[in-house]
This record gives C-alpha cells, structure tokens and sequence, in this order.
C-alpha cells in the first residue's frame, strides 16, 4: 500500500501548486543561440517517431485526470495527458515526460527542490536523440495564475509577462543546442474563463473574467515571440474558445476539484485531447485518422502498473482539498 507514501510527498505538492517551487539555478546560458537550420514552418517528418520529450507545468501534466503516475506523484502527471494521447498519435517509441505540476520557467533549465526534495531539471531529458519537444510553462512564474485566482492583481504585469517571454526564448535557444535536429514546439495555454458573463464554478465577476482573460492572451503573445524562429508556436486557446470553465462542454475544471477528472482551474482529460490534437494540426498539417484514435483510446483507457489506484488517487485529492 502506498498511502503512507502518498501522505508524505502530497503534502509538498500542495504547496508547489500554489507557490513558485524554489529553484536551485546554475544560469539559464546564453540567451540566443543562431541555428541556421532552424524555420518557422518546420513540421515533424512523416512517420513514426523515436523520441518525445515533454517539458512543462501542470497544464502539461494533467493533475488528477484518471489515472496519475506514481514516478513521482509529487509531479501529479498524468497518463492521459496531452504527451502521452499526442505519443500514441504519432507512434512515439519513447516518450520522455518530466512535466511537472507547480513548475515555472527556472525548473526547466535548473534543479527543481520541494522542501528538501530536489528534482533535476527538466532540461536534462533533451539529447542530441530526441526528435520531438514540446514546452508547455509560464503560468506559474512570479506566482501569476495563483495570484490571479486568488483574485489579486499582479504588480508590474507588462514587466513579468516579458520576462516570462524572453525566459522561454532561452529556454528554446537551450532546447536547441541540446536537441539540433528536434522539432520544438512551444504550446500556449487554453481558455479558461468566458467572454461574458461568469457562472457558480468562478469565484469571479464578469470583470475579474474579463480581466484574467487579457492576462491569458497577452502571455500566450509572449510565449507565441518565444517560439520565435527555431520553433513552431500552437495556438490552444484559439480552439477552446465555446470550452472554458463555464461552457456546457468545459474543457477546464472549475473552483472544485474532483478526485478521479482533474484538479481546480485545471484541464480535463477532454482539454487534454483537444490540446494534443492542435499540436497534432501544426506538426503534421491534419488532424488524426478516426483509426488511430480509436486506438489510442483503448490503449490509454487501462490503467498502467505503474500508476496510483482509484483509492489513492482520491486520497491525494482530499490532501489537496477535493
């Protein structure tokens, strides 16, 4: 039984969810590296791909959506996430996902410590072997979501949402030196509140929304001039719209967490595919046959040895406050 297990590390989760994890940083190098291979409209090979590498926080790792692995937990990463329904897509013989929930800008290219725990940065899973990397991170630094629903307003937004940009702009150059035949693409973040109005699963007034909303597009723009040449931007937010919190057909959970589908202010397991197949769109120019994704759908349904059973993933969810 892994409960006791569970108890220990759920703990500091919490805590890195709702606070920039610290982060032990050695320098994040130079930030533009030339790389005259590299286009705007590079596309991934057709055909199976050998190895996926999958950088970013928890809108990568799919906290909570049935059925979490348990190397680490603390990371609360799915196994149906956007890497892996994306990994099954496109035939991955090796998919490397070191996403990690609570993760900023700093934890991609330095060592990332939970109160004594430390984990390597997630920099370190891209060699000169990987074919595919996607970044998905932004939201956390300078605490910018968290303070957003705690209903506070940033100081000095313009300023952290350009530092956030210019950040992944290295973190790109890094994941190029280190990867200079990949395909990177850097993946914006969904729609989380209406256009208009609000509804029971917001703790916000239409204002708030409108305002979170400004937020969440000025730093996707970021993150798009991020891409800029040596990698391929993909637009998630322009497809969820008619899916955020409050629509019929929600593709982001609300204020409540529920145990077995997501944690709060988080993708379900549908935001998850919805974003997979945008990525699928710019890599490969269509969306996935009917054929492959019935397949992997049967293939991601069963639940995987190495991840957490229904009873511990609902005790992980009561640590954090579903």
């Amino acid at each position: 039984m892994r409960l006791r297990l569970l108890l220990a590390i759920t703990g500091l989760v919490v805590l890195a969810l709702v606070a920039t994890a610290a982060v032990q940083s050695s320098g994040e190098g130079d930030a533009r590296q030339p790389n005259p291979a590299a286009t705007g409209d590079t596309v991934l090979p057709p055909g199976p791909v050998a190895t996926y590498v999958a950088l970013g926080d928890s809108y990568t790792a799919g906290p909570l959506i049935r059925w979490m692995r348990s190397d680490p937990p603390t990371c609360l990463r799915s196994t149906r996430n956007y890497p892996a329904v994306l990994a099954q897509w496109l035939e991955v013989d090796d998919l490397v996902d070191v996403s990690c929930s609570g993760a900023d800008t700093g934890n991609i290219t330095a060592s990332q410590s939970w109160f004594g725990r430390r984990a390597p940065a997630q920099l370190s899973a891209v060699t000169a072997d990987s074919d595919l990397v996607t970044l998905g991170v932004g939201g956390n630094d300078a605490d910018l979501f968290s303070s957003l629903v705690a209903g506070a307003r940033p100081p000095d937004l313009p300023g952290t949402l350009e530092r956030v940009s210019r950040r992944v702009s290295r973190i790109v150059a890094a994941i190029r030196a280190r990867a200079p035949t990949a395909v990177i693409a850097v993946v914006g973040y969904p729609r989380i509140v209406p256009e208009r109005g609000t509804c029971a699963a917001l703790p916000f007034d239409a204002r708030d929304n409108r305002y979170l909303d400004r937020v969440e597009r000025a730093l996707n723009a970021g993150l798009r001039r991020a891409a800029g040449t040596q990698a391929v931007y993909v637009d998630t937010y322009g497809p969820s719209i008619g899916h955020d919190i409050c629509a019929r057909e929600a593709w982001v959970n609300g204020r409540r967490t529920r145990a077995l589908e997501a944690l709060a202010y988080h993708p379900f397991v549908s935001g998850m595919q919805a974003s997979a197949e945008a990525i699928h769109q710019v890599l490969r120019g269509r969306p996935p046959s009917v054929a492959v994704r019935q397949q992997a759908k049967a293939a991601l349904a069963r639940r995987p040895a190495e991840a957490l059973t229904r009873r511990e993933q609902r005790f992980t969810a009561s640590l954090l406050g579903g």
